[in-house]
């Protein structure tokens, strides 16, 4: 009964309407998704040891083996 009422007044309610979309529209909205992709992409190249380090899959690079970490120069 509801969906009769409320189909019913949404007819009654709507107009005709001369609008369109243009294929520049379509365009630019392609040009968002292509460029959001490519920067998390790119985000990712740029944070990808970082993630995997968070993720426990590899340990952090010392950044010089030939200093051990209980050795202090005295």
């Amino acid at each position: 009964m509801d969906s009769v009422l409320l189909s019913s007044f949404f007819m009654s309610v709507l107009v005709h309407v001369l609008a369109y979309i243009d294929p520049g529209t379509g365009s630019i909205i392609l040009q968002a998704l292509v460029a959001s992709i490519v920067g998390a992409a790119i985000a990712v190249k740029l944070f990808w040891h970082r993630i995997l380090k968070f993720l426990g899959i590899r340990k952090s690079i010392d950044p010089d083996p030939s200093v051990k970490q209980g050795d202090h120069e005295k």
